[in-house]
């Protein structure tokens, strides 16, 4: 009774309410030329951003045609959960539990015309560092992966081990895209990892750039 009420009673609920409580935000996109869903783009991308802006990324993008990665825990159910209310396309699986078929269920779903969203640490770290599941999706789909961010002047953050943001009402927010990386199909371990600091970096910089443009005010 307790997973019923969380799934289809709370869950629902909960989305309801964000969605009043984000009506407030004043968010903008920089950067995002040919990039952002919102900015005239030609090509579909892998956008991927750290675990911390998961919410903001599910509420800003919803309705686009979306998929992202949820794992097979009862946190990932929950989360897969809201993040449908918000019509996000979500796949079942982590790099522990499920790694390949979730793979191939997001290539088939970008082979359908999809945009790839994935955070680079999850689903449970450590923070900040990109695990492998963004790259082997970028070799096997060949789409580019683009680092992005979001940062806000005024939230909240969670004691948890990736530190979730919550902004609040009447905050405002940022979303800033780095350059697409492109990986070969061919690439080898010594290339990916390459491509993992690259992202690694690019994240470090659009995080900082929010922060100026948000005029050093960055929850």
């Amino acid at each position: 009774m307790k997973r019923f009420f969380m799934l289809n009673i709370l869950v629902p609920v909960a989305a309801v309410i964000y969605r009043i409580i984000a009506a407030t935000y004043r968010i903008r996109e920089i950067n995002a030329d040919k990039i952002s869903p919102y900015k005239g783009k030609t090509e579909r991308f892998i956008y991927a951003f750290c675990h911390a802006e998961l919410l903001l990324h599910i509420y800003f993008y919803r309705g686009t045609k979306m998929a992202s990665l949820a794992s097979l825990s009862k946190d990932g159910e929950i989360a897969a959960r809201a993040a449908e209310k918000f019509g996000i396309t979500m796949v079942r699986g982590s790099s522990s539990r499920g790694g390949a078929g979730a793979l191939m269920g997001l290539k088939a779903l970008a082979e359908k015309g999809f945009d790839v969203a994935l955070t680079i640490d999850g689903p449970r770290g450590p923070l900040g560092m990109v695990n492998s599941g963004v790259i082997y999706l970028a070799k096997l789909t060949g789409l580019k992966i683009v680092p992005c961010c979001f940062c806000c002047d005024r939230g909240i953050r969670l004691n948890t081990w990736d530190r979730f943001l919550i902004p609040i009402p009447f905050s405002k927010g940022v979303f800033n895209f780095g350059e697409p990386i492109e990986v070969p199909s061919s690439a080898d371990e010594a290339q990916m990892a390459h491509v993992k600091e690259r992202i690694k970096a690019s994240l470090e910089n659009l995080h900082a750039a929010c922060g100026m443009e948000l005029g050093g005010k960055n929850a």
